[in-house]
């Protein structure tokens, strides 16, 4: 068998019918399977899964097992892979029908290849929106050296850190040594984590310029995802401390590149601090996100000499912070959304 795809499977009962019927009604002609893991679902997406099962019991496998997150349902599924190579799909998103096929062609082409690459539009509200920013215009394939590249977009952009946009050997998955018990309790990271382990151990990796994931967005399950009460849940010090420990191995254990990852590490907190405090609807969800510890975020390379690895706009917003200046934040954040709004009309009247 050519192909796994892998589903942890949570309380999506709107979306899960949409997300099977994808993967099943595939242009590809060989052999592949569909294995559903229902990670202690409580409304009826574990009878969905059944009653998929039921209809297509040749090409759909359910496990049913006790909630335990987004990767603990993602080991559970590796572990029963029988494909050649898995491909991960989230239960809420869904694939184009020629997914397979095209991954296929490319691997026919290049046999030895440990992963393949593409890339996925947005989705949202019945169509599609915009399309995945393109990192290459063409088929890339990177070996040897030529992985660094892929590194240095992992410490510095999102771009290529969903998993849902892999198909890798599975052999590889089986067998990888790594503890993702960090991974608990985290809802942010969790795939660039994991896609760092398995970019370091794949020796060749193709690239293909193709959507062939759709990624389903909801505005208003972005704003709740900032609830001051859960912030420790997305605290990304844990996948830049990995970046770290994994510069040796990936042969880039020099200075410029450990101030890269402390830059986007800064940043990033930054970006999660200002998103939260937009999306606090009252003065004490605000009170609670600035009195939280945004130092325990960064190195402490970074808390010594911030200036070092910020932009002017970050240096700023960071002393607000440490100060707790909640008037000046509450004035900042103002004349921000002044410019957004201001930003917007001249789009409007450009016809952009």
């Amino acid at each position: 068998m050519k192909f796994s795809i892998l589903v942890p499977v949570y309380n999506v009962e709107q979306y899960l019918e949409q997300c099977v019927e994808s993967l099943l009604n595939q242009t590809y002609q060989g052999d592949y399977e569909i294995i559903l893991v229902d990670d202690g679902s409580t409304d009826s997406s574990g009878k969905i899964c059944d009653k998929f099962k039921e209809n297509n019991s040749d090409k759909i496998k359910v496990i049913h097992k006790e909630n335990g997150g987004h990767t603990s349902a993602r080991l559970e599924a590796i572990k029963n892979a029988s494909g050649e190579y898995c491909l991960f799909c989230d239960s809420d998103d869904f694939v184009e029908s020629d997914l397979l096929e095209t991954v296929n062609n490319v691997l026919s082409d290049n046999p030895d290849t440990d992963m393949v690459m593409y890339s996925f539009c947005y989705y949202e509200e019945g169509k599609k929106t915009r399309r995945n920013i393109s990192v290459w215009n063409a088929t890339e394939i990177f070996e040897g050296n030529e992985k660094k590249k892929l590194y240095n977009l992992l410490i510095t952009t999102p771009h290529i850190n969903s998993l849902c946009t892999k198909a890798i050997k599975t052999e590889l998955l089986k067998n990888d040594p790594t503890d993702y018990s960090v991974l608990k309790d985290k809802d942010i990271a969790e795939d660039a984590y994991i896609v760092s382990c398995f970019v370091t151990a794949c020796k060749k990796i193709i690239n293909i310029n193709e959507s062939l994931y759709n990624y389903r967005t909801n505005r208003k399950s972005i704003s709740r995802s900032y609830n001051p009460q859960k912030i420790d849940r997305k605290n990304m010090l844990f996948l830049y401390r990995r970046f770290v420990e994994l510069l040796p191995v990936w042969e880039m254990n020099d200075e410029e590149t450990l101030n890269t990852i402390y830059k986007s590490c800064f940043s990033n907190a930054m970006y999660l601090f200002r998103m939260h405090y937009k999306y606090a609807n009252n003065k004490q969800s605000r009170k609670l996100v600035l009195e939280y510890n945004w130092n325990s975020m960064l190195f402490d390379e970074i808390i010594t000499e911030p200036q070092k690895y910020a932009n002017p706009t970050n240096i700023r917003l960071y002393e607000m912070v440490s100060d707790k200046q909640y008037f000046r934040l509450k004035v900042w954040f103002l004349k921000n959304r002044i410019y957004q709004c201001v930003k917007k009309t001249k789009k409007k009247i450009r016809g952009v």
